[in-house]
């Protein structure tokens, strides 16, 4: 017993001396907390929406608002034509599309029936059934209150014929879950590896005693983090193919864009994540705190970059948490550009994001790194 109790002695001794175990340890629990409580919610709103009123009528403009007044959607244009609505949903300017019959409006007020179409993209299947479920209790409304109000007038039984909603949904019309989430597993085991690997680059170096040859190196700072990001982003690529292999062959997963351009934006996510793991490189001092780190760091990528939360339901200031993260936008580039078929300019703004981030955390790495030299 005296030789038990003295190895656990010398065990809780090491663990009180590493300060990056301990803070991980109390800090996981109080982020998933913090992320699982307040940050993610499945109930989808404020869905960006754009509006194909071919009506323009009084009629028309009401039902357009009052669905606004949900809070599930966001009106967000006004389009002339269902290319536009192509545009708009590829390039992730929206989500849903209303459109107005002609006509809508006098049959409406005269108990007709009208069906109102409901346009979804179908490669977001999270924000599908709202989209549906919301808009036809927002018709369902209307017609029952316009129908009270037709006996109220006319003290006759209600007419047959109320408002209806068809919703069509675009790019996963069979809203197979595979489609959406094999796509998104090529950020998720990107975001995974290529942090680790590079996390502990330098962490081994030190351990191996081979730092000092790239301190006494001529390299400059910005060409040690550079070339330690290039040997890795091959091995990126590899992984990248194997999945789309798989999910193609296996799982029905379609590419309707370029592979060429797929392959070109996936370079500057995969370097971007390289960098971030350079940045925990120069922090930790071990492979194991190196480790942990890529382990802390992939928690809020899976959980607010839209992997498996809406990412519209999130509050804003997690919005704009998860987009400071590189996996956010590489998720709508392979999502857009595998299942809608998106050019150059329907994903532009995200590959300058990537950029801007890809940047900023490799000259966070140099000066990091110049930090260590000194030290």
């Amino acid at each position: 017993m005296n030789r038990l109790l003295a190895i656990a002695r010398k065990e809780l001794l090491q663990l009180r001396r590493d300060r990056m175990t301990i803070a991980m340890m109390l800090m996981l629990p109080m982020v998933q907390m913090l992320l699982f409580g307040w940050a993610i919610n499945n109930d989808v709103r404020h869905i960006p929406t754009v509006v194909f009123d071919q009506d323009r009528s009084a009629a028309s403009r009401d039902l357009a608002r009052r669905m606004v007044a949900t809070g599930y959607y966001d009106a967000v244009a006004e389009v002339q034509g269902y290319e536009e609505i192509s545009r708009a949903l590829r390039s992730g300017q929206a989500k849903v599309a209303l459109v107005v019959p002609p006509g809508y409006g006098s049959r409406a007020t005269l108990g007709r029936g009208a069906t109102v179409q409901l346009v979804v993209d179908g490669s977001d299947p999270q924000t599908v059934g709202s989209a549906t479920s919301t808009a036809a209790s927002v018709l369902a409304e209307r017609s029952a209150a316009m129908q009270r109000t037709r006996l109220q007038q006319s003290g006759l039984l209600a007419q047959p014929g109320g408002l209806e909603v068809e919703a069509t949904i675009w790019y996963n019309p069979e809203q197979r879950t595979a489609v959406h989430i094999v796509p998104g597993l090529i950020g998720v085991i990107l975001t995974m590896t290529m942090v680790m690997l590079t996390a502990m680059a330098l962490a081994r170096e030190r351990e191996r005693g081979t730092l000092e040859a790239l301190i006494v190196s001529p390299a400059r700072r910005i060409e040690i983090v550079v070339g330690k990001i290039v040997p890795y982003i091959l091995i990126g690529y590899v992984q990248m193919t194997l999945v789309l292999v798989v999910g193609s062959a296996v799982f029905r997963v379609p590419l309707q864009g370029s592979i060429t351009l797929l392959y070109a934006c996936s370079m500057v996510f995969i370097a971007a994540s390289l960098a971030v793991g350079l940045v925990f490189s120069t922090v930790a001092k071990t492979q194991q705190q190196a480790m942990q780190m890529s382990f802390f760091f992939l928690l809020p990528n899976m959980l607010l970059s839209g992997f498996m939360f809406p990412f519209e339901g999130m509050p804003e200031p997690a919005q704009w948490l998860a987009s400071a993260l590189p996996l956010t936008h590489f998720l709508r580039i392979v999502r857009r550009i595998t299942l809608q078929g998106a050019t150059f300019p329907d994903v532009a703004e995200e590959v300058g994001w990537l950029s801007v981030i890809l940047l900023t955390v490799v000259l966070l790495a140099s000066l990091r790194f110049k930090k260590k030299l000194v030290a």
